[in-house]
């Protein structure tokens, strides 16, 4: 047995130590957001998130970001020594000096001294069906979750404190440890509990069952129990270990985790447990602290959280996708295998590890060297070869073992051929020295026949028989297809292929070199890299990013192109095939390929370094070499299909530079799926988590306002901050893109409604048209009651106006018609007297009766005429031939003009134009339409003309200018009615045009 355990214990010293390798882990402080870089307690919930009690207040861990909690928020204490959750879902919190803290979510309820707790300073929590059992300096308390009644059972008697510091359930049944005093158990069986001894006995730190065995903690070493012995009273134990271990784990695989700190000695750290061995990995996982109080295992992401009292909180991943070997820091130049052994070529020699991954034969510089000087030593003229075969890269023989540059491994046949700066060897299976040759060249292979490629740097190539053999063809490289500047040779069936980093793709078959760029099949010049996937086809990538899929088995045909935008890096470092994938190294790390999605694995799975010098898949596994060891990926694992966001939880959310109240807010969620707001709360905040996806630093995001928008661009913030958002409704959709799943998923976050500012709101803006329409139609209706009024007025004006005129007129009239009378009287003719007196008497009442009409009939116009021409036809004895013509089409009944406009017109003639030195006096008036309203009026006399209007010039201006007004005053639209053409002596004409009313 004890031989046993030292295998084991050699086993993991030459495991850990000897290769140097390393589990992926990452470390959170304060830095990263951990209130308290002493962690006292770590819990994970039954979503599996963690949970952590630190010095400062307690934090919930999602997606690599922080959640806390303190005393502001409502915990007893900031000091939290243990976290639990009981079957309602509630988490408890216990603190050192305030109690226990219940949190449903969205309020807390504090448990002190005043409640009946039996002490203030408690060290655990533990929840077992409907109840709480808390651990205090004094001794337990015992809550129910529904109830929050507090039951404190009696402590049995103890010289120290009775400090209650771990609990566990076995068969329904509740055990706790007290520090001084031992094991205890928790007796529910009667209305009162009850505290029975079971093991007394000093110094149990910590308490651990995993079937039947329980693990106790104590000064320096733990005790192994069996639980069933001690129930049946068999006190027996084994002890192993050292230090103080405060929390168990256990993982996956069965295997304990043991989180120590040594209080008297420095021999703190993560241990792990196997056949009653403790053995130290905190190297191992990346862990740099000796004060380590918890460790939780995450069995759903095969994570393992370590919680240390001075540097915060470890993840270590246990899935050991990515294996690190540090390997002596030796730079990696090439991989090769036979069987199960692994040849491993290197800057120091070259390394050969069996089927269990153990050194089993090394080859150093200096046997190299050796090797090279054996050959020289046995009369090998190669010295004086150098000068003549000037086509050769020249050797120098004088370099020394150490300056030996090695530049790539060719498996052949069971051979292997390495290449250096002081020539080519050969090693055979059993990792001996076989042959060598003093050849300098930077790249060499071996031909689908079995020939050896022998690239001669700025000179062709040599095709050799064999690589030992004589029978020698040189291809020159002033032939177009001979291949020149190859860094990589690949053999795919019955061809081989040679890569040039600048004269694109070289294909060898039937004992020729073809080149695809001089033959004008492929115009791609520069590439780095070439493999071939599981159906034949091969890949290539250039080297300015751009890789392409190849099928050349009958006729060459580009399948694919993947552009340098979808893979992550700059720099292709490494090309390999595994099943439908393409593994892509970069400096960013090794991209997976498959259907046009991309996963990135890097520095959160393990690869830390990502300068790679070399790969070789060997079987399931991918081998990466670096400047300092090597990765060996277990690519079956690693191309499972991998959990992504299944969900986006809201965190917080500020409006306009306020916080939401937490009222809000459920389990640290926001509770609804919409938030509404006002138009003037119009710039959000919104933090938002992500869940259920496996590495936190690998999800990049981008948010759109609604589904026509755009995407904003790729982000790794969880936070987005929408600035100034017009009023309206918006469906906030955020995309993640998980780099690890290579998967991308839509989700709409949140539903937001901004509220129209009032002046857009309906009712507003209802009111507003309502008043514009009564103010227009108030200016409308005043407007047309201003016009009626001054039409009214105007109207007014117009007829007291004419009404002037006519007065104007009937006294100048009158006035001339009684002179006429007083001639007739003077001259003693009373019969003409009579008559005129009679006429004149006519023409008055024809005169009053028009007067007051604004229009009268063209007929009732011509009889008042035809009476006043007789009245002023008498006074010239009646010499004046008057005539009154009108045009048929004339509706004398119907139309209808001004009264007593023409008569000024007529009076003038008898006025001003006849005397009696005209011979024969006339006067002719006519009507006739010239248009279908308009009406013309001519009134042609043969008198003075001229002569007489000089003679007359103001009444005739006078007259002319009183008739024109009326007509303007009872036609608007009539702007230029009369028109008079005067003759030296041969009369007047005077027209005038009226517009006629029906």
């Amino acid at each position: 047995m004890k031989f046993q355990n030292y295998c084991v214990f050699i086993y993991f010293i030459f495991s850990y130590s000897l290769f140097g390798q390393y589990l992926p882990s990452k470390n959170y402080t304060t830095a990263d957001g951990l209130p308290n870089n002493a962690v006292r307690s770590l819990f994970l919930d039954s979503n599996n998130v963690l949970w952590i009690g630190t010095e400062n207040g307690v934090s919930k861990m999602e997606n690599g970001s922080f959640s806390n909690l303190d005393e502001s928020d409502g915990l007893g204490h900031n000091s939290c020594w243990d976290i639990c959750q009981d079957s309602n879902g509630n988490m408890w919190f216990a603190s050192y000096g305030g109690g226990i803290t219940k949190y449903d979510g969205e309020k807390y309820t504090v448990f002190t001294t005043k409640d009946g707790l039996l002490a203030d300073k408690t060290r655990k929590v533990f929840s077992f069906k409907k109840k709480i059992y808390v651990g205090t300096e004094q001794g337990v308390s015992i809550i129910d979750i529904n109830t929050n009644k507090l039951v404190t059972p009696i402590v049995p008697s103890h010289k120290e404190d009775f400090i209650s510091i771990s609990f566990f359930e076995y068969r329904d049944e509740i055990y706790f440890a007290s520090i001084f005093d031992g094991l205890f158990k928790i007796d529910e069986s009667d209305s009162k509990p009850k505290i029975i001894p079971i093991i007394l006995r000093k110094n149990t730190y910590e308490l651990a069952i995993y079937g039947s065995a329980l693990y106790s903690s104590n000064e320096g070493f733990i005790d192994k129990f069996n639980i069933n012995d001690i129930l049946e009273g068999k006190i027996s134990n084994s002890r192993f270990g050292k230090s103080f271990v405060w929390q168990y784990a256990k993982g996956k695989t069965n295997s304990i985790y043991a989180a120590a700190w040594g209080v008297y000695a420095p021999d703190g750290g993560l241990y792990k447990i196997e056949n009653d061995k403790m053995f130290n990995v905190s190297e191992y996982f990346g862990i740099g602290s000796k004060i380590l109080l918890n460790v939780v295992y995450d069995k759903s992401k095969d994570i393992l959280y370590v919680g240390s009292n001075d540097k915060g909180i470890y993840e270590v991943r246990l899935d050991r996708v990515v294996d690190y070997n540090l390997f002596d820091a030796k730079s990696v130049i090439d991989f090769e295998y036979l069987g199960l052994q692994k040849f491993i070529l290197h800057n120091k020699g070259l390394t050969i590890l069996d089927s269990s991954k153990s050194i089993s034969k090394s080859i150093s510089l200096v046997d190299f060297k050796n090797f090279e000087l054996d050959f020289l030593k046995k009369g090998n003229k190669v010295l004086n070869k150098q000068g003549i075969e000037s086509r050769d890269f020249e050797l120098n023989f004088t370099i020394p073992a150490s300056g030996i540059e090695f530049y790539e491994m060719v498996k052949n046949n069971g051979s292997f051929w390495i290449g250096s700066n002081i020539g080519i060897f050969e090693i055979d299976s059993l990792g001996n020295i076989k042959n060598y040759l003093p050849k300098h060249s930077l790249k060499m292979g071996f031909t689908y026949d079995g020939k050896f490629i022998e690239t001669i740097t700025y000179a062709g190539v040599r095709l050799y028989e064999d690589a030992l053999g004589q029978s020698i063809k040189h291809f020159s490289k002033f032939n177009k297809n001979t291949p020149q500047y190859i860094v990589e040779i690949l053999t795919n069936k019955d061809k081989t292929y040679l890569l040039s980093v600048f004269n694109g793709l070289y294909v060898y078959k039937n004992n020729q070199f073809h080149s695809y760029l001089a033959e004008g099949i492929w115009n791609e010049k520069k590439f780095k890299h070439i493999t071939v996937n599981r159906d034949g086809q091969l890949i290539l990538a250039s080297e300015f990013g751009t890789i392409f899929i190849v099928d050349d088995r009958k006729s060459f045909k580009i399948v694919k192109t993947i552009p340098k935008e979808d893979i992550n890096g700059n720099t292709i470092l490494f090309l390999e095939s595994f099943k439908d994938y393409i593994l892509i190294g970069t400096e960013k790390g090794m991209n997976i390929y498959k259907d046009g999605k991309v996963r990135l694995i890097d520095k959160q799975l393990g690869l830390r370094d990502c300068v790679f010098t070399t790969s070789k898949i060997f079987e399931n596994q991918l081998w990466i070499g670096t400047q300092k060891g090597y990765y060996v990926v277990d690519l079956n694992t690693l191309t499972k299909e991998q959990s992504t966001v299944s969900k986006l939880g809201i965190s917080s959310i500020a409006v306009n530079n306020t916080a939401l109240n937490k009222s809000n807010f459920n389990w640290f969620r926001y509770a609804s799926e919409e938030l509404r707001l006002d138009y003037n709360q119009n710039s959000l905040s919104i933090d938002f988590i992500p869940e259920g996806h496996a590495i936190a630093d690998k999800l990049k995001f981008r948010y759109r306002l609604n589904s026509s928008n755009r995407w904003s661009p790729y982000s790794d913030k969880t936070n987005l901050f929408l600035a100034y958002l017009p009023y309206g409704n918006y469906l906030v959709e955020v995309e993640v893109l998980d780099l690890n799943a290579g998967k991308s998923s839509v989700f709409k976050l949140l539903k937001v409604y901004i509220s129209p500012p009032f002046w857009f709101a309906w009712w507003f803006i209802t009111i507003i048209f309502l008043f514009v329409m009564g103010v227009v139609v108030y200016i409308l209706v005043r407007k047309k009651n201003k016009a009626r009024d001054k039409a009214i007025i105007e109207k007014q004006i117009t007829e007291a106006k004419f009404e002037a005129l006519s007065n104007q007129m009937n006294p100048h009239f009158i006035y001339n018609a009684l002179e006429s009378i007083q001639g007739f009287v003077q001259d003693n003719d009373e019969v003409n007297s009579s008559l005129y007196i009679s006429e004149f008497a006519t023409l008055m009442r024809k005169t009053l009766k028009n007067s007051p009409k604004q229009t009268i009939s063209i007929k009732d116009e011509v009889e008042y005429l035809k009476s006043y021409m007789c009245i002023e036809n008498m006074r010239f004895k009646d010499r004046v031939l008057c005539d009154v013509y009108i045009d048929p089409v004339v509706a004398v009944s119907l139309f209808e003009i001004p009264p007593m406009l023409i008569q000024p017109f007529v009076e003038n003639v008898f006025a001003h134009a006849f005397d009696e030195f005209v011979p024969s006096p006339k006067l002719n008036i006519s009507f006739k339409m010239i248009d279908e309203r308009v009406l013309e009026c001519k009134i042609i006399d043969n008198g003075k003309g001229l002569k007489a209007i000089k003679k007359s010039t103001f009444h005739v201006s006078r007259g002319i200018a009183l008739a024109r007004e009326r007509i303007v005053l009872l036609q608007k639209d009539n702007l230029d009615p009369i028109k008079i053409d005067f003759t030296e002596c041969n009369g007047t004409t005077v027209t005038i045009q009226l517009f006629i009313n029906f």
